[in-house]
């Protein structure tokens, strides 16, 4: 089981979640309702990148679709897309903060 600490954020409160097994991070937060907001879900607009703080260990690294976005922003390690990252399974700590949308992306409107 893996805990995962949404940071407070400008899109709300501080929460935790509790993952079970191996989960897209996407879905914890929506079971959440932490503070994280989405755009397009799928990789395309940067929306939903957060900063991991801690426990980077706990998610497997990036996908194609992923690791392609957080290279043309050029994002740093520690930055990934709430919306494609997967927790590992196991047990352990994440703890993560929403940051938004890369400023000029025009393709970006969060919504929760």
């Amino acid at each position: 089981m893996t805990t995962v600490d949404f940071a407070e954020s400008a899109a709300g409160p501080a929460k935790s979640a509790v993952i079970h097994g191996r989960a897209r991070l996407l879905d914890a937060c929506d079971d959440a309702r932490a503070p994280v907001l989405f755009g397009c879900r799928a990789a395309r607009c940067t929306t939903c990148r957060v900063e991991v703080l801690e426990g980077e260990g706990r998610l497997e690294p990036a996908g194609p679709e992923e690791a392609e976005v957080l290279a043309t922003i050029g994002a740093p390690p520690e930055i990934r897309l709430a919306c494609q990252a997967i927790v590992r399974d196991g047990a352990g700590r994440l703890r993560i903060r929403w940051i938004g949308p890369v400023p000029s992306d025009p393709d970006a409107s969060p919504h929760a």
